[in-house]
């Protein structure tokens, strides 16, 4: 029996090792430059890069976050992009959207909230516009879409990666 309880309790372990590394992150660069904004992100999300900065979206692409670089002059033209991006999924706004700006020390997080449809069914669409206090220092647009039951079940690891980001930006 002493064996066999041994072998259980190395299981549990095992296991349990297994499980953090699971939720081990991975840190990426999002903002480059001389002092570079970096965050990390769950090991288990795809990450690739794209024009601006990096696409992060869960493995069952049910969430999908960009996190893009720009300056100023460059928003109107980010957001064309997005536009055209989003009616060639499909996604729809139906409705007029929310924005709330909340100032922090360093920056200040504008975020903007659609009401959308996917596939004639309702989506989440969010933006998320952090606007450092500092001269020069380049602006970050984070897009959020998720369907509904992804941005349930992905809602911590999402709210710990924005954490994880305004921490980076706080640090600054």
């Amino acid at each position: 029996m002493a064996g066999r309880t041994k072998f259980l309790a190395a299981a549990a372990v095992a296991v349990a090792l297994l499980g953090n590394q699971a939720a081990l992150a991975k840190r990426v660069t999002v903002v480059p430059g001389d002092r570079p904004i970096a965050i990390d992100l769950p090991n288990a999300w795809k990450v690739s890069e794209i024009k601006r900065g990096i696409q992060a979206k869960t493995a069952d692409d049910e969430v999908y976050l960009w996190f893009e670089s720009y300056r100023p002059a460059q928003f109107q033209t980010l957001l064309d992009e997005h536009n055209a991006y989003f009616k060639g999924q499909g996604v729809k706004v139906v409705g007029t959207e929310t924005a709330k700006q909340v100032d922090f020390p360093t920056y200040v997080l504008k975020v903007t909230e659609y009401p959308a449809t996917y596939e004639g069914k309702p989506t989440v669409l969010r933006y998320l516009s952090v606007v450092p206090k500092a001269e020069g220092d380049r602006y970050l647009l984070v897009s959020y879409w998720a369907s509904p039951a992804g941005d349930k079940q992905y809602d911590s690891e999402v709210q710990r990666i924005l954490n994880n980001l305004a921490a980076a930006y706080d640090g600054k």
